[in-house]
């Protein structure tokens, strides 16, 4: 809100600034009405100085500079520290994460953060196969797991003829 300012006995009203000649080249002094600021210590870099309606106010806020951090579980955060940061700080997923996402590791159809999965990873919840129906020394993956075949022989019916066949 600006002041009344009264000069050689004429007021003006609502002046919110002045500025007074200095000496012959030295420039004016500015004053400006600051009864409405609204700023508190807090809200100023520390260190730095500005003029509110009580006057001179010396900041508190903390200078964090360049603000750095990494992020290292899916449900992680960072948190941002309250004070000032010059804007060259970057937050992002931690390396160690980072090299965990590979083709290898994300299964068919699925893409995490741009890298999609390989072909030859699958999901085999829901497989049916046991070690007694796989071919003997043959392998197989089950519901994760890796299975070596037991089956050696198979009966085949047909026609009300069984016949047991032997695989070799």
């Amino acid at each position: 809100m600006a002041k009344n300012l009264k000069i050689n006995g004429v007021t003006y009203e609502s002046v919110p600034q002045v500025s007074i000649p200095l000496a012959t080249g030295s420039g004016t002094a500015e004053f400006y009405d600051t009864t409405s600021a609204t700023a508190v210590a807090g809200d100023i870099r520390n260190g730095k100085t500005a003029f509110l309606g009580s006057g001179s106010v010396t900041g508190t806020m903390p200078d964090n500079g360049a603000v750095s951090g990494s992020i290292s579980t899916v449900k992680g955060t960072y948190t941002i520290q309250s004070g000032y940061h010059n804007g060259s700080g970057t937050v992002g997923i931690a390396a160690s994460e980072q090299a965990k996402l590979i083709a290898g590791n994300i299964k068919a159809g699925v893409t995490v953060l741009g890298v999609t999965g390989k072909s030859s990873v699958v999901d085999t919840a829901d497989a049916t196969a046991a070690a007694s129906t796989i071919v003997s020394g043959k392998t197989a993956y089950i519901n994760g797991a890796k299975i070596t075949g037991a089956l050696t022989s198979v009966a085949v019916s047909q026609d009300s003829l069984t016949k047991v066949l032997t695989i070799e």
